[in-house]
């Protein structure tokens, strides 16, 4: 099955030793990764139900919202009914008819737990109806980063996926990565983002989707899509340096090309952040066909000197020429990469 989706995912080698410091590494020690630039449709289905908003019943008393007089509002998670764990929206459905119209809810508003007890009504078909539309998935589109040739783990993205409906991070009950392909652009205009707009293809995966977090999606790659590529090495964040870079990154059907970037800030760090680095665009293609920086190029690796050394994860609201990146060692980290360099193993970890 084939979706046209117009949607974005997008503002919105750190090899750590026991003193906390960044080790320098010799060509022989770089870990080599497959390069991303792949554009990728992401779906998940969510833990509980999403409230993405209440309605009015026509009934034959008048107008009647169960929903709002029960107190459920937009944004809210329900994870249970009648302390029985829920996913599915027919679950909802049958439930409310088993129970003759009332239902005890177990919701998440906002992090904080509550229950509440609503009852349902007819509408003028006859049919038993709560007033409120819900939500159980969230599909879109991003860009690959890396995927590590020995263990086929994948990180993309580089930032979270934010819940539009509840303002909060999409909690992964199961996750797919899938093949997309980019159908066109809406340009970056002054104060306005642009974005991809991609044909994902949610019947051709490529892999599992398993953590959703402040640096991106990361799971399992089950296909060999991927392998054909030469393979690059990381760079060590005291490596990277001021000025000419490269991002990998699709703008027209699955062809990855490869676009100029000035960098002009690096913000080094000695534990997991965001915003490691600053880039100008300068690629005069990229800014003919896209303004700079759009949603969906979330996850594009960016190069130098041959060497992944990031990720473009979020651009400047008032200047799409603008971006920022991720250092590609914290997204390592994320999917936990062991590995060697000569007698010793390295272990990338998260952050606490």
């Amino acid at each position: 099955m084939k979706k046209q989706i117009k949607m974005g995912l997008l503002l919105g080698s750190l090899l750590i030793t026991s003193s906390g410091l960044t080790a320098n590494a010799t060509e022989t020690d770089r870990y080599m990764l497959i390069p991303g630039g792949d554009a990728i449709g992401i779906h998940i289905e969510t833990e509980g139900l999403v409230v993405v908003n209440t309605y009015t019943v026509e009934t034959e008393c008048g107008e009647y919202s169960p929903a709002e007089q029960a107190g459920l509002a937009k944004g809210d998670i329900i994870t249970a009914i009648n302390g029985q764990e829920i996913n599915d929206i027919e679950e909802y459905k049958e439930a409310l008819i088993a129970r003759e119209g009332v239902l005890t809810l177990l919701i998440n508003r906002e992090g904080v737990e509550s229950e509440i007890v609503i009852t349902g009504c007819r509408n003028l078909d006859g049919e038993l109806t709560t007033g409120v539309f819900l939500r159980n998935k969230v599909a879109g589109i991003g860009t690959l980063t890396y995927v590590d040739p020995a263990s086929q783990k994948y990180g993309a993205l580089g930032h979270e996926i934010i819940d539009q409906d509840t303002n909060q991070l999409v909690d992964i009950k199961k996750g797919q990565l899938t093949d997309s392909s980019i159908t066109s652009i809406q340009k970056a205009t002054s104060n306005k983002a642009g974005e991809k707009i991609a044909e994902i293809k949610f019947d051709t995966p490529h892999g599992s989707i398993d953590k959703n977090n402040a640096y991106g999606i990361y799971g399992q790659i089950n296909t060999d899509a991927f392998n054909n590529k030469k393979m690059l090495p990381i760079a060590y964040q005291n490596e990277i340096e001021l000025g000419h870079a490269t991002i990998l990154t699709v703008i027209d059907g699955k062809t990855i090309e490869e676009f100029a970037i000035e960098i002009v800030e690096i913000n080094s760090q000695s534990e997991q952040e965001i915003k490691g680095l600053k880039y100008i665009v300068t690629d005069e293609l990229l800014l003919e066909k896209t303004g700079g920086i759009v949603q969906g190029m979330s996850g594009s690796p960016i190069v130098q000197d041959g060497k992944i050394i990031g990720a473009v994860t979020h651009v400047m609201l008032n200047d799409s020429t603008v971006g920022f990146g991720v250092f590609i060692e914290w997204m390592l980290a994320e999917s936990e990469i062991e590995y060697q360099t000569g007698s010793s193993v390295q272990v990338f970890q998260p952050a606490a």
